[in-house]
């Protein structure tokens, strides 16, 4: 008899999940607005923490908030919110007194984009079917309603306000959640000159997705269901060499690696890459896959510090021969404008016996097998979304490579744009992975690039 329950049970919440999802487009639940102890839609639209949306390009606000009312004067209000690559959108809002939380004023829609319900004694406005513009793709989306102010012997109001970006998928899942408020207060009180404390300046908040900072891994997560492709160029030719009649130095030819990583939850991603090596002399080393997997262990929004693990493994040849894995620990410090990399690397297998056997008397510690290295890099905010960044990555222990010892070091500009990083450096590596540029470095200076493109 329990199993016929299960059953029974099971199939009405399938039947009622479309059902349920129709109901919320049409309106959310009252008491959702994140104002007075309440709760906000997060609670199920929970891919992404709340206001995480704001470090993506996104935005909610309040337009129309009046800095004083005066009773029984109508105010037209205005709540905007905009997400790129979001396309259906939803709010819900409220105004209550600031001394007692009880209903300030009246709420009247403006139009059919809106609507108001009634929980609690409190009116709340929200969005109707027809105002979530499925389809309306980054925004901004503007919803409107008319506020008939109180009397002012109850004091100045708040407006509590909660938005949601939606991606027009038909479930929770990757949306993000905003709150915003605003202040109104007494005409007869706020005419009167009020000295107010200079609000303390607000630290940088950086904008930036890459999951390097140049050559080094970086700790932080990846929200759940991402999609990142990943093109990385180092030009062959050395940058004394670039000039005018070989294109600075694109003629000349380049390494690239393409990459996929997937994110199947906020703190693991896994990835695939291929990259086509090659010599300053152009003869063409074999084509190397990478497979990797990314683990955040310590990912919190205002931790000063964060910690992640990667590890992987790399084969050439299509990976068919030379397969060396590799583990990295990669922490991040934040100080003010300022954010240190230290990644420490253990690659096994790096020596590659076919080479060895010709060149053994330029080898570096050919008796090793293995190769540890310790990787620092810094990352100077100069906007919220520009940085520099600089890397230094020595071979401490283990197989050199052949030549001279010649740590990795690297230097470069970050821009963050919608969706994009893009990358410009100068490096002494014209390698991607682990296995190859944390055991040795060329001898010269080349140019490169990293474009990283989040699908999803």
């Amino acid at each position: 008899m329990r199993s016929v329950y299960r059953v029974v049970l099971s199939s009405f919440s399938i039947l009622m999940f479309p059902l349920a999802l129709q109901a919320y487009s049409s309106g959310p639940l009252p008491q959702l607005t994140g104002g007075f102890n309440e709760q906000t839609c997060v609670r199920c639209h929970s891919s992404f923490s709340l206001n995480e949306g704001r470090l993506r390009g996104g935005d909610l606000h309040l337009a129309g908030v009046p800095k004083a009312f005066s009773a029984g004067e109508t105010y037209l209000i205005s709540v905007i919110i905009a997400h790129p690559g979001q396309s259906r959108w939803g709010f819900e809002l409220s105004v209550r007194h600031a001394s007692t939380g009880v209903q300030a004023g009246q709420i009247v829609p403006a139009d059919d984009m809106t609507q108001v319900k009634e929980a609690g004694g409190i009116q709340y406005v929200e969005h109707t079917s027809a105002g979530t513009r499925k389809g309306v793709a980054d925004g901004p989306v503007e919803f409107r309603f008319k506020w008939i102010a109180p009397d002012p012997k109850d004091g100045s109001v708040f407006f509590n306000a909660v938005g949601n970006a939606a991606n027009s998928s038909g479930d929770p899942a990757g949306d993000y959640i905003y709150t915003a408020g605003a202040y109104s207060g007494v005409e007869s009180l706020t005419a009167q000159p009020v000295s107010t404390p200079k609000e303390a300046k607000k630290p940088l908040e950086r904008v930036n997705t890459a999951t390097r900072l140049l050559h080094l891994p970086s700790p932080k997560g990846l929200p759940k269901g991402s999609l990142i492709f990943t093109v990385q160029h180092r030009f062959l030719g050395a940058i004394v060499d670039s000039r005018p009649g070989n294109a600075f130095g694109i003629d000349l030819g380049a390494n690239i690696n393409l990459e996929l990583l997937y994110a199947p939850t906020r703190r693991l991603s896994l990835g695939v890459s291929r990259a086509r090596f090659a010599l300053a002399s152009r003869s063409y080393a074999p084509a190397i896959i990478t497979y990797t997997g990314a683990y955040t262990i310590h990912d919190v929004e205002k931790s000063f510090w964060k910690l992640g693990a990667l590890a992987g493994i790399e084969g050439q040849q299509n990976f068919r021969q030379q397969y060396s894995p590799f583990l990295q620990l990669s922490g991040s410090f934040d100080y003010k404008r300022l954010r240190t990399f230290i990644v420490p690397t253990m690659v096994f297998n790096s020596r590659d016996d076919k080479n060895l056997e010709t060149l053994r008397a330029v080898a570096i510690h050919p008796e090793d097998d293995n190769t540890f290295s310790l990787g620092v890099g810094m990352d100077l905010a100069l906007l919220s979304r520009l940085s520099l960044a600089a890397e230094y990555v020595p071979q401490l222990a283990g197989f050199g490579g052949f030549g001279r010892k010649r740590p990795t070091v690297a230097a470069g500009v970050n821009l963050q744009t919608w969706r994009h990083v893009f990358t410009v450096m100068v490096s002494r590596s014209r390698d991607f992975t682990p296995a190859r540029y944390a055991v040795n470095a060329d001898g010269d200076w080349a140019l490169g690039f990293n474009i990283y493109r989040r699908i999803r």
